[in-house]
């Protein structure tokens, strides 16, 4: 049925993944079935951070953060030494970036901006404790602060008051050691925030040195819009046969979507997983 009509009713979901040979059948798979859906998920991902790079960039690429080389770094809501990705290596590269083996050596600074005390927030020189929700109108008050001490960017305007003495400082202390400096959001944060965060570096001359974007083509990108476009589609009886691949997303998917409701309106659903669980 479905090599005749082009894999019209099918989806397959699976958990994000690097693997070339899942990569590669993947492909095949939907070279083979073009109407066919083939979506990624996970409940916790590096997706907004994707998708801000890829706004920013042009690829859906991944930072890859050099904090032994920053002399000065800002951190946006991101518990880079205990909860983002890479977190063994980023504890390490910071260590690295402190430590002072004589007279002439100095330390790396950090300021940190969020919304709840994290591991990294208590490491911070200096600690700016805003709303979580802020983040956003934060960065874009640094860009237009930044502009206005002679960086060529543009921001949006902001409608919202934070210590405009912490942002200068911030912002001088950014240009003074452009190039070793870096800026870089969690990944709570919606895209556009690294969009910015993006942006901010690369006038800042840090894009190369202290942080760089690694495409890799073999990796597939959590995407939550297309999980509900997906949920969707099963809850108007669109997919007649689901096939998921690991995880657990009657679990994991956002509540209020609903969807395991939407899986008892798929005709046949097959789960590989390692152990039973809500989905199975």
């Amino acid at each position: 049925k479905y090599l005749d009509n082009s894999g019209e009713g099918l989806a397959v979901l699976c958990e994000s993944f690097s693997s070339p040979t899942l990569m590669r059948l993947s492909k095949e798979f939907l070279k083979k079935y073009p109407k066919a859906q083939w979506v990624a998920y996970d409940s916790v991902s590096d997706e907004n951070i994707y998708q801000g790079l890829n706004n920013a960039t042009g690829s859906m690429a991944a930072p890859k953060y050099r904090l032994n080389d920053a002399k000065v770094i800002l951190s946006l809501d991101s518990d880079f030494l205990q909860m983002e990705s890479n977190d063994i290596e980023h504890s390490r590269d910071f260590a690295t970036g402190r430590r002072v083996r004589s007279e002439e050596d100095s330390m790396n600074r950090l300021y940190v901006v969020e919304g709840a005390y994290s591991l990294t927030g208590g490491m911070a020189d200096h600690r700016l404790r805003i709303q979580s929700g802020q983040v956003a109108m934060f960065v874009a008050a640094l860009a237009t602060e930044l502009g206005a001490q002679g960086l060529n960017i543009q921001a949006p305007e902001v409608n919202a008051s934070f210590d405009k003495k912490w942002i200068k400082a911030v912002a001088a202390d950014l240009i003074a050691n452009k190039g070793q400096s870096l800026v870089l959001a969690g990944r709570r944060q919606p895209a556009h925030v690294h969009t910015l965060t993006a942006l901010i570096n690369d006038v800042l001359s840090n894009t190369g040195k202290t942080v760089e974007y690694i495409v890799n083509p073999d990796r597939k990108v959590s995407d939550t819009d297309a999980l509900v476009s997906l949920t969707k589609s099963m809850k108007q009886g669109k997919v007649e046969t689901l096939v998921i691949l690991g995880g657990n997303p009657v679990y994991q998917a956002p509540s209020d979507l609903g969807f395991a409701s939407a899986m008892k309106q798929v005709a046949y659903s097959v789960h590989l997983s390692s152990h039973v669980d809500e989905t199975s």
